[in-house]
This record gives C-alpha cells, structure tokens and sequence, in this order.
C-alpha cells in the first residue's frame, strides 16, 4: 500500500469548510489539555510500541502487528480521548501507528461534525464512497480496504444531543483509490480492528457486552459494472435521455450490501469520480446534511403532499426528505459546473425512484425554473 502522509483533498470537498479550522479530535485534545478538568482521559499511550496495548489500550501487539503484514517494530502515540463539555464536541481522541518503513494507520474517536462548514462533510465523500462495503448485522459502519468506521451502539452510552451527528470511531490505512480490486484481507483487518476499538471503548465506558465482529461475514466487493441505458446506477427507470455527452461516463461503481447508504460513482478517473450520486438512508448519518439544505442554492421543494427541502446548484442537486423512519438524503454531486443539466436531468428521477426503494416515496420533487 502507498505510504500514507494523510489523504489528498477531494475534489468535492467543500473548499471553505476546514478554511481556519482545527479537525475536531485536534481541537477537542487541544482544549481538554487547555482547560485541564474539563474532560476525563481514555487511557493514554505513547512512544514504541512493545508489549503494552496500543490506541487507548484497546489494541494488542498481535492486533498492531496484524496490520502491518505482521511487523511487530511500530510505534504508536495517543491523543488521549476527553469528552469536552464546554465546546458540547463530544468524546474525541486521535491514535496514530508508524512503521519505520513509511506505513501509517490512524484511528480517531470523533462525533460526526454536523455544523455547517463542518468537516463533516469531507469524512462523508471518504467513508461513505461507492469503495465502501457496509458491516451489516444491524451494525452502523462501513469498511474497505484503506479505510473503516464503526458507530458507538447507543445501548449504553446514550444518543447524542439532538443536531449532533453519532459517535464513530474510524481508521484510515491510506489513500482512498478507486481501483476495484480491493484487498478483501485488508479489508478485513481494518474491520476486526474498528470492531476492537468500539469494543475496548464500551468496555471503558463499563457497558455490558460487545460488538460481534462481522469480518469473515462481509460481501463481496463493489465491482466497476456495465448498466442500461434506462438504469443508470443500476435503478430502473433512470435514464440519461436529454443528457449530453452520454457517451463519456463509464461504467459506475455502486455500494454492495445492505447499509446506512447507497453511493454511486461514475466516470471514476485519477481516483475522483465525475459524478457521484448517493442516498443517505439512515438517518443518524443523514444528520450531517441537515444543515447543507440551507446552503443558498435554487430552492427544490417537494410537491403533492411530500415533505422535506433542498436546494439546486451547478455543481450539486440535493433534497432532504421527512420520512416515518427520520430524514433521507438524496444528492448527486458533479466534479465541476458543466454537468448543471446533467443534474437538473436526473435528480427529480432519482428522487423518485430512490424514495420508492426505501419507503418513503415515491417523491416528485418542483425544481427552481
């Protein structure tokens, strides 16, 4: 795998949101030591790695050496996890794992930023991409071979406060890239060891039971697939008649399993998709949107008895849906401002057809003229 010093910006990150700002986990660390008792550390760590567990005591050296091809010489550093109640951030810490041969493997503890111009959005287009494999087993957490996420079973720690996003913990082992071969070994490292992390943290928190790890039970890998012309992204009844230039996109790469979303990414050159259309279903990870509707676009509204707003860019088409099971987000994101028709195209059939498929619909939605 690539030696890793941090992810490349994608294109479809918001440019303005980390403009100034500290990533959560940083800010919340930076803050606890600043203020000394306003939170309580999850057992601190730091220097080489031995005998002594790794990534606030919940990884074994075995579990460190397993995702490093089994090398046993790596260093790990913690930033402790405090739970800030001043700044309401929730619990937040950050782990860190080196080989001396470039290797890096970061886990963080961290509630998903729902602020507006949050990093929220940036971890949504990492670890909510098409790549992604859900973990199942009524399990909120996805993985693949360069990155995984597990949410914090509510059970016993509690929901979060209301406009707060859940509590995850997630590991990132490298570039994300959009090469269909995943390594499902890897894969399944990253799984058992987001699983442990989880697990070690409820443990800390003196809550009952653990996370089943679902490694060896994941399906099989999202592959590059060839579509009909009237089932784009593989949804029947969605069609790029009237679109231009048809012809250019490739053949999508579409989420494989049951999970918290349903991501499609066309056209995928240099490891960024052209265009990128994604159902959030589950609505503790469609929190992170909430605020994104208010974004200043062209308003789209839901007509005929349908409830929910969003709005229409060049760039980006989304609606936000009210549904019995909490709010659904439907969006599709284009690399540029040239794919403006192509998107006022399919987003009144995508919402359509996509709320169908989850209950919730089906939704016709008015477009701004």
């Amino acid at each position: 795998m690539t030696p890793d010093d941090g992810p490349p910006r994608p294109w479809w990150h918001w440019r303005r949101l980390t403009r100034g700002r500290l990533r959560p986990a940083i800010a919340a660390a930076v803050a606890g030591a600043l203020l000394g008792g306003a939170g309580v550390a999850w057992q601190a760590q730091a220097g080489p790695f031995e005998e002594a567990s790794a990534c606030w005591g919940a990884l074994s050296e075995d579990d460190v050496a397993d995702l490093f091809g089994g090398k046993r010489d790596i260093e790990a550093s913690d930033v402790p996890v405090t739970s800030d109640h001043i700044f309401s951030e929730g619990p937040s810490g950050l782990c860190r794992l080196k080989s001396p041969r470039g290797r890096r493997v970061t886990a963080q503890v961290h509630e998903l930023d729902t602020r507006f111009g949050g990093s929220g959005d940036k971890w949504a287009d990492e670890y909510l991409s098409a790549r992604m494999t859900p973990l199942g087993g009524g399990l909120l957490g996805m993985a693949s071979d360069t990155r995984a996420w597990l949410a914090v079973p509510e059970g016993c720690v509690g929901r979060p406060e209301e406009g707060h996003g859940p509590l995850v913990i997630d590991i990132e082992a490298g570039w994300t890239v959009y090469d269909e071969d995943v390594d499902t070994g890897e894969r399944a490292r990253l799984t058992t060891a987001v699983v442990r992390l989880v697990n070690g943290y409820l443990t800390e928190q003196g809550c009952r039971g653990e996370v089943d790890d679902p490694a060896d039970r994941l399906p099989g890998p999202a592959r590059f697939q060839d579509e009909k012309p009237d089932a784009i992204c593989g949804i029947k009844g969605l069609h790029m008649r009237g679109m231009r230039d048809v012809d250019k996109y490739k053949p999508p790469l579409v989420t494989k399993g049951e999970g918290p979303v349903r991501t499609c990414d066309r056209d995928v050159i240099f490891g960024h998709p052209r265009l990128r259309l994604m159902t959030v279903e589950d609505p503790r990870i469609a929190e992170l949107y909430r605020q994104l509707k208010f974004d200043g676009g062209d308003d789209v509204k839901a007509v005929g008895g349908g409830k929910g707003r969003g709005f229409l860019r060049d760039d980006l088409g989304f609606f936000q849906a009210e549904c019995q099971t909490g709010d659904v987000t439907f969006l599709i994101r284009a690399e540029g401002t040239d794919r403006a028709a192509d998107i006022r195209t399919l987003l009144p059939r995508y919402v359509a057809a996509e709320s169908s498929r989850v209950g919730c619909g089906p939704l016709r939605i008015k477009l701004p003229a």
